[in-house]
């Protein structure tokens, strides 16, 4: 009697514990190697067969839909890259930047135009908010807060690059950075570009000029 399969051919189309994962075609080439060495006196019940038949359709429509992901997410980068690309040479202002933290507290410097108070939001590379301080009246020109290095719940954060973005209240306007966009790197969460001598990233800019 012949088996459903031999455990030659099993062992060769079975996946080792950590190895590549089974794509459609090794799931096809398992599928008719089991027809063909199937008991003719006992042959495979259809609704088994129609199982896996099912099962391998499954397994087409989300290699192609992840297929497609991968495509949509490289468009979407490259145009994203072009219009970044586009703004390099231009002369722009930015609410945020990035900022190094050591093993004691940072400076978070702006200049404000306009008298008012500043909200101050300090951002991981995520994007999410860490710690969000308030800076009050204050008269226009230079200005420095700093920050002790601890988030919301004060956790004294790892020294690393962080980012920081202001916020000018009462009819106030803060800038982190400004000077020329002469540089840019995609990232995973986007795309960070060099103005003047700080890195901010695409949401932090303010105007362009």
């Amino acid at each position: 009697m012949i088996q459903s399969l031999t455990a030659t051919q099993a062992s060769s189309t079975t996946a080792k514990p950590g190895g590549p994962t089974l794509g459609k075609q090794d799931f096809l080439t398992l599928l008719i190697t089991q027809l063909r060495n199937q008991d003719p006196l006992s042959p495979l019940d259809q609704n088994q067969f129609l199982a896996q038949t099912a099962q391998f359709s499954s397994l087409e429509s989300l290699q192609n839909i992840s297929s497609e992901l991968s495509d949509m997410k490289a468009l979407a980068l490259g145009q994203v890259f072009a219009q970044g690309a586009a703004l390099l040479g231009k002369t722009a202002l930015a609410s945020g930047r990035d900022v190094p933290l050591g093993n004691g507290p940072a400076e978070l410097s702006f200049t404000l135009v306009g008298s008012g108070s500043v909200e101050i939001d300090v951002l991981d590379a995520q994007n999410t908010v860490l710690r969000h301080l308030t800076a009050g009246p204050r008269d226009p020109g230079a200005q420095v807060v700093e920050w002790d290095g601890r988030d919301s719940a004060g956790n004294a954060m790892t020294p690393g690059l962080y980012h920081y973005r202001v916020t000018g209240q009462g009819g106030a306007v803060a800038v982190a950075a400004q000077g020329t966009l002469n540089g840019m790197t995609p990232t995973s969460t986007g795309v960070v570009y060099r103005l003047g001598d700080a890195t901010v990233r695409a949401d932090d800019l303010i105007t362009i000029g």
